[in-house]
């Protein structure tokens, strides 16, 4: 390894010095060849109004003279005066015309744009710019008042030609000092660090195994400073540092899981893979959560259950029983055979003993555990079970019996977190199905909109409460009122006023949750329920309700199809009323006359500073 670290060390100095070497060499010939050029384009431009300034005073004699001195400037080899084809035509070639010479001459006179080359060679460097004259008219000058041409036409061009080669040497004098200096600085400094290559070999190698424990998970491990040398100690203390930072944060977050999902998962060596298993974990539970709080009935939710259990966990022998009301067992789905408990338990449900202590049932602990397991005497020594009571609304709702081979106890011992982890999210949505399902049953339902009535949250709003304390969770309380109501009745009659009360709650239906609850609180006003919710959910899911209203078009019972705008307060419960939920009822009212106090059509949060009285 050192020996491989030693020329590729060597090899990127070497790339460096030569990236530097032809730097340095493009940067010296760019400043060597910009202040020639800028004394071709001045020498031609003095060269140009001379000669513009001779010809307006008729001392075109002057000319050669005037060349002549141009030509003793320093570094000037050549300057020559093309005439372009136009100015030919008119006035001929004369006595001191000048056939181009050289290809961009000829390039010039044709395109009339400037052109310049290099000429290099061992002994002198030759600059070349052509530069042309266009005819164009100027408040001094006016060059098609004497030429017959059209505006923008070649004239003629000026070729400067200038020996650079004093400024060529200049910079080479200047790219090799250059060059020296940087090879003497960049020899020193691989000596320096070949000198010392020995102590960053260690310390690299030390690091080296620290990232092979990475690799294997292992966050434990640090650097031994007693094989780093005094140069690298305060690296490898800041690398240890950072190391004990990353453990400790995955270590949180692995704790924090464990108290979110309530259940610790097996860990292994590999911290990583630990972490990684866990949050993959918790993203699955989260997602069957959103998907069963989706459901449309309880049946639905207990096929979710039932798809973890036998694609997800693998299990091929497994029960789901629940509890009705009427205090009652029955079979919501069974795997492996029809039944894996005696009939007893479906006419006295109390002998079902996980149902009647509220505890799991482990039947490798006592073999007959449970004495109406229907196997408890044939095959007990090849069958063991496991059940697990899930509480739905303060009792055992459900039951969940795993049956296996004891071969695969193992297996079944891990993957019974992961179960419970389920169904402790499932346990909420099942207890809201069910009381769904129950209030499907009763006349809670409003005729005209098919929303709750006000005898529904009388008889709803105790057990709601005790669920929002149970799983220490909020309530969002919106009091929606569709605006200038009295209107549609008066103009339209009372059927378009039951027509728009009906796609109002229609639209707040279909903006809301099935786990939501919509209510009509009195005439045009709507009371919504949302469950569990997080704090400003409340305003969003408001607004969402606002806008769909808003861009709703209503078709009245007569053809007319017209739009209308709601109002909307909102309170949560507990935040915002200390556990007095019809306390926070009267706050979102206050918020929605506060709404409409503001013009309506519009979304108020209630805040303390709204309500002054002492009783509401």
């Amino acid at each position: 390894m050192s020996k491989s670290f030693g020329i590729k060390l060597i090899i990127l100095w070497g790339i460096s010095l030569i990236v530097i070497f032809a730097f340095s060499f493009y940067s010296v010939r760019k400043s060597v060849l910009k202040p020639a050029k800028e004394r071709a384009y001045t020498v031609a431009e003095v060269v140009r109004s001379s000669l513009t300034t001779l010809m307006l005073t008729n001392a075109m004699d002057k000319r050669d003279i005037f060349l002549a001195q141009i030509m003793d400037m320093e570094n000037l080899e050549e300057v020559r005066v093309l005439r372009g084809e136009a100015v030919i035509r008119q006035f001929g070639k004369g006595k001191h015309y000048e056939e181009p010479v050289y290809t961009i001459e000829r390039e010039v006179l044709a395109y009339g744009r400037p052109k310049e080359e290099l000429i290099e060679s061992i002994e002198r460097v030759l600059y070349r710019v052509v530069i042309p004259y266009k005819a164009e008219p100027t408040p001094s000058v006016n060059c098609m008042a004497c030429h017959n041409v059209k505006r923008g036409e070649v004239l003629g061009a000026i070729s400067i030609t200038m020996d650079i080669t004093p400024y060529r040497n200049f910079g080479l004098f200047v790219w090799g000092t250059l060059v020296g200096t940087i090879s003497l600085v960049g020899f020193i400094s691989l000596f320096i660090v070949w000198k010392n290559f020995k102590s960053l070999s260690s310390f690299l190698q030390e690091i080296t195994n620290l990232f092979n424990q990475f690799e294997r998970g292992n966050f434990g491990v640090r650097i031994n400073l007693s094989n780093v040398e005094r140069d690298f100690l305060p690296l490898a203390n800041r690398i240890n540092e950072v190391v004990s930072s990353l453990n400790g944060v995955l270590r949180s977050i692995r704790e924090k899981v464990y108290t979110l999902l309530g259940y610790n998962l097996m860990e292994t060596e590999n911290e990583v893979r630990d972490t990684e298993k866990i949050i993959d974990e918790l993203v699955r539970i989260s997602q069957f959560k959103k998907t069963i709080e989706l459901d449309a009935t309880k049946e639905d939710v207990y096929r979710r259950i039932e798809s973890v259990l036998s694609d997800y966990m693998s299990l091929d022998k497994f029960s789901i029983y629940e509890v009705t009301d009427s205090n009652t067992i029955e079979k919501v789905a069974v795997r492996g055979r029809d039944t894996w408990c005696a009939n007893v338990i479906f006419e006295k449900p109390e002998e079902c003993r996980a149902k009647r202590t509220g505890q799991d049932v482990d039947s490798e602990e006592f073999r007959c555990i449970c004495p109406n397991f229907i196997m408890c005497e044939e095959n007990a020594e090849n069958f063991c079970y496991y059940c697990i009571p899930v509480n739905v609304g303060g009792k055992v709702g459900n039951v969940i019996q795993i049956v296996y081979e004891k071969q695969i106890k193992d297996f079944i011992k891990l993957i019974i977190p992961y179960i419970k982890g389920y169904l402790r999210e499932a346990s909420p949505v099942l207890e809201s199905k069910r009381l769904m399902e129950q209030l499907r049953k009763q006349s809670y339902i409003d005729k005209l909109t098919g929303a709750f009535n006000r005898r529904f949250l009388e008889d709803i709003v105790d057990k709601l409460v005790a669920q929002a304390q149970r799983r220490n969770s909020n309530i969002g309380v919106l009091m929606v009122d569709v605006d200038f109501f009295k209107e549609v009745n008066d103009t339209f009659g009372h059927d378009a006023g039951d027509e728009v009360l009906r796609q109002v709650a229609k639209a707040i239906k279909e903006s809301i949750r099935k786990s939501d609850y919509l209510i009509r609180y009195g005439g045009e006003e709507f009371l919504v329920l949302l469950t569990d919710v997080k704090d400003g959910y409340a305003e969003q899911v408001a607004e969402k309700i606002r806008k769909r209203i808003e861009e709703t078009p209503i078709k009245l019972p007569n053809g007319t199809v017209i739009r209308k705008t709601v109002s909307i307060g909102v309170s949560e419960f507990p935040k915002d009323c200390n556990g007095k939920f019809w306390q926070c009822v009267k706050f979102a009212d206050v918020a929605l006359y506060k709404a409409k106090e503001e013009g309506r059509n519009r979304v108020v949060r209630f805040k303390p500073e709204m309500w002054q009285e002492e009783e509401y």
